[in-house]
């Protein structure tokens, strides 16, 4: 487990396929909880102790930005043309 500040990234294929199961690629932990003990927490959860998944799901489920919808701008469609009218 990669720890840079307070943002938790995988660091082997287990922890990646742990994030990836929750949804999120980088974890950030809230400044009430130890960086340390959570990546200890994913290291077990990649090892298969299921007791450490409700943890670190409520943590993901609190930090976790919800994407902002932008609209996509319509596409510019040519005018048809009319000939002989």
């Amino acid at each position: 487990m990669r720890i840079v500040g307070r943002t938790l990234r995988p660091s082997s294929l287990q922890e990646r396929r742990v994030f990836i199961s929750l949804g999120t690629d980088s974890v950030r932990v809230p400044r009430g909880m130890n960086p340390y003990v959570v990546a200890r927490s994913v290291r077990r959860l990649a090892m298969s102790e299921p007791a450490e998944l409700v943890m670190l799901r409520s943590l993901v489920r609190k930090t976790k930005r919800t994407p902002i919808f932008e609209p996509t701008p319509d596409i510019d469609t040519p005018e048809p043309i009319c000939v002989g009218a």
